[in-house]
């Protein structure tokens, strides 16, 4: 599907999303200048907005009673002990978009060390957590578990992989702020070093729905994380350590891995966000998205429950750099895209 097979209006609405997800905000100590040619490249790789794009796939393909694994949570022990809040919070609100769209549960999958945060994010949301069977039964209706990481044997991760496909039998596979592996098999942080203690090993999970035909999609920020090899050119371009990182591999930064709809946001969560706000446009229903209040509560129980910002390395309810309020207010505007576009009275 390209923009010319989209509903004209969508694609307007689309775009008008895309370009509030990739307004660039950036620290001194983040790199400049990475989002919005990247995004670009999605885009005009994939004909028109990634984030409208993903909201038709999810819409027709997901369903009530059906299932959907997000992969998210950024472990990294010298700085996010607890993983990071870009990522919990993005993943919860597709969730509750998902569920309250679409009828389906999502079954959330981080490390064991980001269980808590994930958790905390997806409940202040509104969602209830039960088991995977029973999820897909009620709505507003999530599971959570942990999966194989890099430490463990190959047979593990592929036993493991190959249950999830058995038994929660998902239509799509989601990655929010999911660090993926470069073209020899490395993963990265952005700045170049080598990620080597205890990171969930998803490929596998993502290679095997992209075999099976079912939907994936990766959601980034950089062009490091799950599902971003679409954009691998200009991450080596435009990123510091995009083709050349600063571990022994010297494979550079920039994920391998491709998926069926690729989104990049200037804050991964805001890409999560805009497929939310696509599906409630798509649908007609302004409450897929969640509201201000909801973002802020969000935030907060994610940062109460462990995670760090991603920009400072610290324990706030920030999110790369930016407070709570700022994360509100581009849901705010989002929300107000929405109804403008399906007809409902601005409040």
């Amino acid at each position: 599907m390209n923009a010319d097979e989209m509903d004209p209006k969508l694609v307007v609405v689309g775009n008008a999303i895309e370009s509030l997800c990739c307004v660039e905000m950036r620290t001194p100590t983040f790199d400049a200048g990475i989002v919005r040619p990247l995004a670009q490249m999605a885009h005009d790789k994939q004909g028109g907005p990634p984030v409208l794009l993903g909201a038709q796939r999810l819409a027709e393909r997901v369903g009530r009673g059906d299932a959907v694994v997000i992969l998210t949570g950024y472990y990294f022990p010298k700085i996010f002990p607890k993983g990071e809040t870009d990522g919990p919070v993005g993943a919860a609100a597709l969730a509750h978009a998902i569920s309250k769209g679409l009828g389906a549960a999502t079954l959330v999958l981080c490390e064991k060390q980001c269980l808590e945060p994930v958790r905390a994010s997806f409940e202040a949301i509104g969602l209830t957590e039960r088991p995977i069977e029973e999820a897909v039964c009620n709505p507003l209706s999530f599971a959570i578990d942990t999966f194989p990481t890099d430490n463990d044997p190959q047979a593990m991760i592929e036993d493991r992989t190959e249950e999830i496909f058995s038994v929660v039998k998902p239509k799509a596979i989601a990655a929010i702020e999911k660090t993926g592996v470069n073209a020899k098999g490395v993963p990265h942080r952005i700045v170049g070093e080598r990620i080597t203690d205890g990171r969930l090993c998803a490929e596998p999970l993502i290679r095997r729905a992209n075999r099976s035909g079912v939907l994936t999609i990766g959601v980034g920020d950089r062009g490091n994380e799950l599902g971003l090899g679409l954009v691998a050119d200009g991450t080596r371009q435009y990123a510091k350590y995009g083709a050349v990182c600063t571990c022994p591999c010297q494979g550079g930064v920039a994920a391998a891995d491709v998926v069926d709809v690729t989104v990049v946001a200037s804050v991964s969560n805001w890409g999560a966000y805009g497929i939310a706000a696509m599906l409630a446009t798509i649908l007609g229903n302004e409450n897929v998205l969640h509201d201000p209040e909801t973002e802020v509560r969000v935030i907060e129980a994610c940062y109460r429950a462990g995670s760090h910002d991603g920009a400072f390395y610290d324990n706030r309810p920030w999110v790369d750099g930016l407070p709570a309020r700022i994360n509100s207010e581009i849901i705010d505007i989002m929300g107000t895209i929405v109804r403008m576009a399906i007809g409902h009275e601005w409040h």
